[in-house]
């Protein structure tokens, strides 16, 4: 019996390439991963337990703007909208375009020695893991037919 892999081979070979050229399979993922993120502000919880509350005072100045009109609150100010999202041929990222966003991610000491509890807004959940892990095996399985 003779057995030609010829074929298998060629498809294994353009597995291999399409794996370290994963910018479709990023780009895909990229407006998912930007749900993901929104999805975390609107439950107010980071990956392990929901957001602390805000201080009463913090509560009670976010209800009034410079004119001293009452405004809605938002949990996280311009934090949630001032994020951007990239997808390369190695990655897809999400990023804070705020220079105090750290604080807010990880919690710390800031001003005059006012203490924010961590709120983490930027992390992946299970289920955008999971996802991104179907798209890339989609991505590189489909090159097996194509070589």
């Amino acid at each position: 019996m003779d057995v030609d892999f010829r074929e298998v081979d060629r498809g294994f070979s353009a597995m291999e390439r399409r794996a370290h050229a994963l910018g479709p399979a990023f780009r895909q993922l990229k407006p998912e991963l930007r749900a993901d993120q929104r999805d975390h502000a609107a439950r107010r919880a980071g990956p392990f337990a929901a957001w602390a509350a805000r201080a009463p005072a913090t509560l009670a100045k976010a209800k009034r703007g410079k004119s001293g009109r009452i405004r809605r609150s938002r949990p996280l100010g311009k934090l949630l909208t001032a994020i951007d999202y990239s997808a390369t041929a190695t990655q897809v990222m999400a990023r804070s375009l705020v220079d105090w966003a750290n604080v807010h991610q990880e919690g710390g000491r800031v001003g005059r020695g006012a203490v924010i509890p961590a709120r983490p807004f930027l992390w992946i959940s299970d289920a955008m893991m999971a996802r991104a892990s179907e798209i890339i095996l989609r991505h590189i399985v489909m090159a097996f037919g194509s070589r």
